[in-house]
């Protein structure tokens, strides 16, 4: 049979809840609740038009534009590649397959397999 909680017990629970509800409220609330307002009352002068532009938009665009230059310049500093359209000018390769002077195996000889199931 299960012990019945006090009314003590009951109002100690409730008591700590409200108050671990209440605490990070007012804490993050504190600054608006300050007895005198003048530390940051005033802001100072503003940034200006042509700052802000510079501060928020120029500057991340910049920073945005190097790192993307720098993560293309390897490929655009390789090699020319294959173009669609154009002749293949070099020499076979076969990639996975047996090294040179190795003779094929069985499954590379045109014998049946893979999906088939019938090696």
């Amino acid at each position: 049979m299960r012990k019945r909680t006090t009314g003590r017990r009951t109002l100690a629970r409730l008591a700590t809840i409200s108050i671990g509800a209440a605490v990070p409220v007012l804490t993050a609330v504190s600054p608006a609740l300050a007895l005198h307002k003048d530390d940051g009352a005033y802001a100072g002068p503003s940034l200006g038009a042509g700052l802000t532009i510079l501060y928020f938009v120029v500057i991340p665009l910049g920073a945005f534009l190097i790192i993307a230059g720098l993560s293309v310049l390897p490929s655009a500093l390789s090699k020319p590649r294959y173009r669609p359209g154009k002749g293949w000018e070099h020499g076979e390769r076969w990639f996975g397959g047996p090294a040179e002077g190795e003779e094929p195996a069985a499954a590379d000889r045109g014998t049946r397999g893979g999906a088939s199931a019938e090696w």
